[in-house]
């Protein structure tokens, strides 16, 4: 029976525990049986016995030294890992308008959006060692991009009117044009395209740069988008009548930016300012007489919004009613969600420079007049 014991002790000790806990282990029986003899020592007057607690004392020190080194070699091989991490150099990366995109386009921006909004993202690209996705959100994932997929394309084929740009940042490489040949069909024409250009490894003589995969992505669409009548400017003339004055305060064509998205690895590249300014961009070269434009953030993510704040969006109101995809269960939901509707004016330092220079006209203007019309004072 005694045998029995010991064997299977000894075939969980050496096959089952792992290393580092079997030190953790043996150091706890260590201290028992020290403890153990210190009481015998100091409680028995026979000098063999009060001399073993000394022993054995140095003998758990020993250990205990030894697993200290062995700990602290782990974890400084932890925080070396992490510092690593966290001095990544940023992605080089150009920007792309698409226009409505092709379907192969549209593809590869619904998996984007999909893996960035709803799936685990990895610190690296083309990374092998991702957690297997459980089936039944395989499933949900599956339909997200269906739908995405699905609203770009019956826009594109039903809204033909509708003002529309997709936006997308693809990574930069730098190749070896005789050993990949199908990448010259991404040649890059200008270095000038590229942002970060200065991350990109010097190459030879046989190197070329190419873009490849889609990085970063957002979408600029006119569509309706209200702010309520007692927002400046959303306000209609007294001359017209109240039912007027409804449809234009809900239903006035706004600039609006949604599903701006950049992967994990990429992040803190200058990938989602870059994305903004060409949308901001695009809303000047149509031309249709916008002067802002509208997105909505999630209240639970800070970060974005400090993100707009930074860049001179401002705070309009909280939508309580909004809704959200929650991917967290076994079956796909819809949960309530408060969203923050933002706007950002476009022009505004042209326009009130504009205002300044017709008032220079007037010699009766002061200087404080001046400055309560210039860009950097807000208006009430």
């Amino acid at each position: 029976m005694v045998g029995q014991v010991t064997n299977h002790f000894y075939y969980h000790w050496m096959t089952v525990l792992p290393q580092r806990r079997r030190s953790l282990y043996l150091l706890l029986l260590v201290t028992i049986a020290c403890n153990t003899l210190c009481i015998s020592g100091f409680t028995t007057k026979h000098a063999l016995v009060r001399n073993i607690p000394t022993s054995l004392q140095s003998i758990q020190d020993t250990l205990l030294d030894s697993l200290q080194t062995k700990l602290d070699s782990e974890s400084s091989d932890v925080d070396q890992s992490s510092s690593t991490n966290g001095s990544k150099q940023r992605i080089p990366f150009i920007i792309q308008r698409l226009g409505r995109g092709t379907k192969k386009e549209i593809e590869e921006i619904t998996q984007l959006c999909v893996d960035v909004f709803f799936n685990a993202q990895e610190d690296v690209p083309n990374n092998n060692d991702k957690k297997t996705t459980a089936p039944w959100k395989a499933v949900q994932l599956a339909y997200l991009r269906n739908y995405q997929r699905g609203d770009i394309l019956s826009r594109n084929a039903f809204k033909k009117d509708q003002l529309v740009d997709l936006i997308v940042a693809r990574r930069v490489y730098s190749v070896d044009e005789s050993s990949n040949m199908n990448a010259i069909a991404n040649k890059i024409d200008s270095v000038d395209q590229i942002l970060n250009a200065d991350q990109l490894p010097a190459g030879g003589d046989e190197s070329t740069l190419v873009f490849g995969e889609i990085i970063g992505y957002c979408e600029m669409v006119e569509k309706k988008f209200g702010l309520g009548g007692n927002f400046e400017g959303d306000e209609p003339n007294d001359d017209d009548n109240d039912d007027e004055k409804e449809v234009e305060m809900e239903e006035k064509l706004r600039p609006y930016l949604g599903n701006l998205s950049v992967v994990k690895y990429a992040r803190r590249s200058g990938v989602g300012s870059k994305l903004m300014d060409e949308g901001e961009q695009v809303v000047r070269e149509w031309d249709a007489g916008h002067t802002e434009i509208v997105l909505q953030v999630e209240e639970d993510n800070p970060s974005a919004v400090q993100f707009y704040k930074r860049r001179g969006w401002e705070f309009v109101f909280a939508d309580p009613t909004c809704r959200r995809y929650d991917t967290s269960g076994f079956f796909l939901k819809e949960s309530r969600v408060t969203k923050f509707a933002m706007i950002k004016r476009l022009d505004q330092q042209k326009a009130d420079q504009n205002g300044l220079n017709e008032a220079n006209d007037d010699a009766g203007e002061s200087l404080m007049d001046k400055l309560r019309n210039s860009f950097f004072v807000s208006k009430q």
